[in-house]
């Protein structure tokens, strides 16, 4: 069943995404689609399935209700997990890889999940930003370096008039 209104759900998946602060592509990606394919649904070429909803949904812990029909709030109630907690629960499920062990762990706690992967979905964010800021400080270090090598040969060119 798709929803009745597509350009109030274009909204909403926009909406999500500048929320968010990642880029199309990467939105894509995280909810594992590729980007075209959300390119033509953001087009309004193709429409937006309940699939769809709930891939999103998964990868960025959003309301299926808000998403599908604009319903509540964007997203779905979290329980509160500190970063010691998460560690734990990322160590307890390393060390009982298997599937099976992983389910009994986690319970198969969709409300968990769902935390964890907008903690994961912020993480990812945080860590392009990051990078972006690390981008822009080097090529800073790389402006200031040739602009020292510009200085001192024009020290050298005063010095030798002298």
């Amino acid at each position: 069943m798709q929803p009745k209104n597509n350009t109030s759900a274009i909204e909403r998946v926009d909406a999500l995404i500048a929320h968010i602060g990642i880029s199309q592509a990467a939105f894509a990606r995280r909810c594992g689609v590729e980007p075209s394919n959300l390119n033509k649904r953001l087009s309004g070429e193709v429409k937006f399935t309940d699939n769809y909803f709930a891939k999103i949904a998964h990868a960025f812990n959003v309301n299926f209700e808000w998403l599908r029909n604009g319903i509540g709030e964007m997203f779905a109630e979290e329980k509160a997990i500190g970063k010691a907690q998460f560690a734990a629960f990322n160590q307890m499920l390393d060390a009982n890889a298997s599937p099976v062990s992983q389910n009994i762990i986690s319970g198969d706690n969709y409300q968990g999940t769902q935390t964890i992967n907008a903690t994961e979905g912020k993480i990812a964010a945080l860590e392009q930003k990051i990078e972006a800021q690390a981008q822009l400080l080097a090529e800073k270090d790389k402006l200031i370096a040739r602009q020292e090598q510009e200085i001192e040969f024009l020290r050298g060119l005063v010095n030798k008039q002298q």
